[in-house]
């Protein structure tokens, strides 16, 4: 059965979260196993053994040294390996069909190019500039990037766009994505990122997030207005039975 291993780093307080969305994309063909980079210490032998048997590996903010050498050692013969935001040497090891984390794949866009030349450089910090700056650029040159060429970049941008925005739904659609492209598994139809907002306002009774403080106000009014209408109808609807009342009375 092909089996996706996820391991959260710095952002472990999600954990619940990606459980979630991974019961959502879970099936009788497919395993997901979550797990933090706490668990590398507290139950490393059940780490160890999903590992063994992944077809997948996705790993994001780890960069805890002995934690990246543990991995290192364990992830090399997962056959796709997806690793965000983390240590360099654990980036490295990214592998997504034909695309390689340090290779310049032909036919590529001069921006994208002069990005991922940065990857093959002896500079750790050049590595590491490349490396967050194709993260933050390269979902806005995904339509400048030639698909049957280099369709796995594409999918590693797709793929990282959907775990970027962050959320259950967005969270779910990355894993079946990565199992309809790589593990040969039928899925539904995929919906689009649900984006979020860089900076916004939530509110439990509304159903999206408000980019401004004025968009929030103007929902609050609407709300009040609306709560003061159906509190003025509900008085007149009570003193119209009163009053009906008194009339059968009378009679």
């Amino acid at each position: 059965m092909p089996r996706i291993v996820l391991i959260a780093g710095f952002e472990a307080f999600n954990t619940d979260l990606y459980r979630q969305a991974a019961a959502a994309a879970r099936r009788p063909e497919l395993s997901i196993d979550i797990f933090c980079d706490r668990d590398l210490a507290t139950q490393p032998d059940a780490v160890a053994a999903a590992l063994a048997e992944a077809d997948v590996f996705f790993a994001s903010l780890i960069f805890d040294y002995d934690q990246v050498r543990w991995l290192c050692d364990r992830v090399q013969q997962v056959p796709v390996r997806l690793i965000f935001e983390s240590a360099l040497e654990l980036m490295a090891l990214t592998q997504l069909g034909k695309f390689v984390i340090g290779e310049k794949p032909k036919g590529m866009p001069k921006p994208v190019q002069f990005i991922l030349s940065k990857f093959g450089s002896g500079r750790e910090e050049d590595r590491l500039a490349g490396y967050l700056s194709f993260l933050k650029v390269g979902p806005k040159l995904l339509k400048f990037v030639p698909a049957r060429k280099v369709q796995d970049l594409r999918n590693w941008l797709i793929i990282y766009g959907y775990w970027n925005a962050g959320g259950p739904e967005n969270v779910t659609a990355m894993f079946n994505i990565i199992a309809e492209k790589y593990l040969g598994l039928s899925v539904e139809d995929i919906p689009p990122v649900v984006e979020t907002p860089a900076m916004g306002l939530l509110h439990p009774e509304y159903g999206g997030y408000f980019e401004s403080p004025v968009e929030y106000l103007a929902w609050y009014r609407e709300c009040r207005e609306e709560a003061g209408d159906k509190e003025e109808g509900g008085d007149n609807k009570e003193g119209g039975d009163n009053e009906e009342g008194g009339d059968n009375g009378w009679e």
